[in-house]
């Protein structure tokens, strides 16, 4: 599973080692497996395991927006775009969300996939079946436009990022298609073979402007066409019944409502109201007090609305207010440092989130073995060395050399790490001045975060409170989603909350996080701003890794720069989804733990009409529904 570039996209939340020289080519492949065919666990004709084959199609699933939206465009630079257009656009292949496959790629519009010897190219045989959803027929050309469409400056900037190292797309025949790499890359094959493929007849046509003109169109090859949308308001995609995959073995028991729609809350008293009223269906609860205290009444206690916490097993994400070190006063790693030693969370833990989360300590949390909290010993603590040497101590800090992993001032009560923090702003020449705000040099220590949702104002009011103590000034400003985006987009901020996103095999996604090259590409994801040649040289060997060890222990050193750099303030994660669904759908007996949960409920739930009509019937009544109405679905054998 890995569409993350994808994510960046909609706007939610990546090889060249020796290979033998002498290796006979294979035959064409149905699935292509990370570190080669051992890793492909299912079988040409088989489901995935997370599905039931026989679920029904029919019914309606009604879903929440995240934000306002302003396009149907997910793959232009500018605007917001809407939600479901996943389900609208296709690849040439589908990612397995199992849990004993990190990085596994099925053959989708692609029946077939050739990857050559030295990995320098792979060669794809279009499914003859392919259609868009204007019943044109997907081929070669459409392949190659939507490789060449990307190097459109209205086209997101993050998509060149990310296949950067694919040098050219070619047209071998109608149905073949072949992608020439600049260097072996293990996972480039994979990714590349996520690329969306979009028709040419519609989104090349003469005369147009791919960052314009399509706003209000979204035309793609995939299980659902959009049926009807309000922008800012709300979206419905319906089931294609034509749709030309759908007797394919993957697709079975999946896709099954007929209609999804997605509404927008501008606030959080009508969504809850909404949901309560049934205005639709699930409910992924992401504040701590919401789920503490609300959503317990009567309707719950009937299981009319079920109340659950499903464990996971995907990454957990790093997430914080992060430093723009493009500003000169966040290039001063002993300032950073000082101002990350000022959050308290254990307070805001107790205080604000009722003690449900887990403070955030490395990059690659959740991720068991790409992660050594420890300090660094044997192999990684050689290499961090050899490459202090190297880059020099800029580069590589010492405690990179010395510290366990976490989050600066874990180890020490709060008093302490904010007395601390002093002693770096005194030692670093800030001194507080008559308001009590230090100035260094004329310069106040003032700085402002930026937020789109207004929960994180009473979450970031403790820090900013704290900052003032320390002699920070911090102002919060909340913007409108469209504003946000153009802000980060072109990096006008000081600070922001963002969420480093990574998959279960974590590679050229962290080139645009962290890379330098992508640090001054114009809406990008390096908000950060970072520039470290160390990091560089790392990810570079992370991505040429050949195998899960060497990629571990490429993790393990970037792990170790990353925390030490104090890019931002580590927040906190959750090792479970906590979730709210009105009790009138089927479920697979097995839950698919790897995927986003409104995901899971998208692509493998279904409606289920009895199920329905007894808890109608029940309601009307005043009556619980029995126990067995309310089972949930069970985790995959691997997982907690």
């Amino acid at each position: 599973m890995k569409r993350i570039w994808l994510a960046w996209l909609a706007g939610i939340g990546w090889l060249a080692a020796a290979l033998p020289a002498a290796v006979a080519r294979a035959e064409p492949a149905y699935a292509l497996g990370l570190y080669g065919p051992a890793d492909v666990k299912r079988g040409p004709a088989e489901p995935f395991p997370y599905v039931n084959p026989a679920a029904p199609k029919g019914g309606r699933l009604n879903l929440r927006a995240q934000a306002p939206f302003t396009k149907l465009n997910p793959f232009s630079l500018k605007g917001v775009p809407a939600p479901l257009l996943d389900l609208v656009f296709e690849s040439a292949g589908i990612s397995s969300g199992a849990d004993d496959e990190p990085f596994t790629v099925y053959g989708h519009l692609a029946e077939s996939f050739d990857l050559a010897p030295d990995r320098r190219s792979l060669t794809l045989r279009i499914h003859p079946a392919a259609r868009f959803g204007d019943g044109q027929p997907v081929t070669a050309a459409d392949f190659v436009f939507s490789f060449e469409i990307m190097r459109d400056p209205e086209y997101n900037p993050m998509a060149r990022q990310y296949y950067a190292d694919v040098l050219r797309a070619v047209a071998v025949d109608a149905r073949t298609v072949r992608y020439d790499f600049a260097r072996a890359n293990q996972e480039l094959p994979l990714i590349t073979a996520q690329m969306p493929i979009l028709p040419r007849h519609v989104y090349g046509a003469p005369g147009k402007q791919f960052g314009r003109d399509f706003d209000q169109v979204a035309v793609g090859s995939g299980p659902y066409v959009v049926e009807q949308v309000e922008f800012g308001k709300f979206i419905t995609v319906r089931r294609n019944p034509e749709w030309w995959a759908r007797d394919l073995p993957r697709s079975q028991g999946r896709f099954n409502f007929d209609t999804i729609t997605a509404k927008v809350y501008l606030d959080p008293v009508p969504l809850k109201e909404g949901f309560k009223g049934g205005e639709f269906d699930v409910l992924l609860v992401n504040i701590a007090k919401e789920w503490a205290l609300d959503y317990q009444g009567p309707f719950v206690q009937r299981h009319y609305i079920l109340r659950r916490e499903i464990p996971h097993r995907r990454p957990a994400s790093m997430q914080g207010y992060v430093f723009n070190q493009r500003r000169p006063l966040f290039q001063s790693l002993k300032l950073r440092h000082a101002l990350a030693l000022a959050f308290d969370f254990p307070w805001s833990n107790a205080n604000l989130f009722f003690n449900q989360y887990t403070r955030t300590r490395c990059f690659f949390e959740n991720s068991p073995d790409l992660t050594d909290t420890a300090p660094p010993s044997g192999a990684v603590l050689a290499r961090l060395r050899e490459l202090r040497a190297k880059h020099g101590p800029l580069a590589v800090p010492k405690a990179a050399l010395e510290q366990p992993l976490q989050a600066p001032g874990a180890d020490l009560p709060p008093a302490e790490a904010l007395r601390l923090a002093g002693v770096l702003l005194d030692s670093g020449g800030w001194v507080r001045g008559p308001d009590g705000i230090r100035v260094r040099g004329g310069q106040r220590l003032a700085f402002e975060l930026l937020i789109d949702d207004p929960t994180w104002q009473r979450v970031s009011e403790p820090y900013q409170q704290r900052l003032r103590e320390l002699g920070a000034e911090l102002a919060i400003t909340l913007l409108q989603p469209p504003e946000y985006e153009k802000r980060l987009r072109s990096y006008d901020f000081d600070l922001v909350v963002a969420v480093f996103g990574h998959s279960r095999s974590p590679g050229n996604e962290l080139l645009g996080y962290f890379g330098s090259a992508a640090a001054a590409a114009p809406g990008g994801a390096n908000l950060a701003g970072l520039r470290n040649p160390a990091v560089d040289e790392v990810l570079d060997g992370l991505v040429r890794a050949t195998s899960r060890a060497e990629l571990a222990f490429h993790c393990r050193l970037l792990d170790r720069l990353l925390v030490a750099e104090t890019l931002l303030v580590p927040h906190w994660h959750l090792n479970r989804d906590r979730v709210l669904a009105w009790n009138k759908f089927g479920r697979p007996a097995r839950h698919c733990s790897q995927e986003f949960f409104e995901s899971v409920v998208r692509d493998t739930w279904w409606a289920d009409p009895e199920r329905e009509r007894r808890r109608r019937a029940a309601m009307a009544r005043g009556e619980a529904l029995p126990p067995e109405l309310e089972r949930q679905p069970t985790q995959t054998p691997e997982a907690p």
